[in-house]
């Protein structure tokens, strides 16, 4: 797997390029398996490309630690490139979630440093 941080403007090329949505998101996902040639390299998960002033900003109005919000987005994008996909149906989307929670958990994080994660999410399926 590949990681690129970013800035706003590199991201909006890429989310208007490959998604046909005009500008910056804060994380995009870019799965090998997907397209004409995914078994070339199945064990490479794929590509991960991040906004840095996007997540500064989301680190800023949840009053979060911008690394916390680094490892949040970096823990969507691998779930993404595991399969999981938030924009089939909201119970995907709640599953997506709840995965995306057990994770930063794993990684010592307290759920209440998350604890506005799912009202963003939910305002976003």
């Amino acid at each position: 797997m590949s990681i690129a941080i970013v800035d706003d403007d590199q991201i909006a090329r890429l989310n208007r390029d490959y998604r046909q949505v005009e500008g910056p998101t804060d994380v995009l996902a870019f799965a090998m398996q997907d397209g004409e040639f995914g078994e070339i390299c199945p064990e490479v998960l794929g590509d991960v490309v991040i906004s840095a002033p996007t997540a500064s900003v989301m680190a800023a109005e949840h009053r979060c630690p911008f690394p916390a919000v680094l490892d949040l987005l970096l823990t969507h994008a691998i779930l993404h490139l595991a399969g999981y996909d938030h924009e089939r149906s909201a119970e995907d989307a709640g599953n997506m979630d709840d995965k995306t929670l057990e994770l930063l958990d794993h990684l010592g994080y307290a759920r209440e440093t998350f604890g506005w994660y799912r009202l963003v999410t939910a305002a976003n399926h």
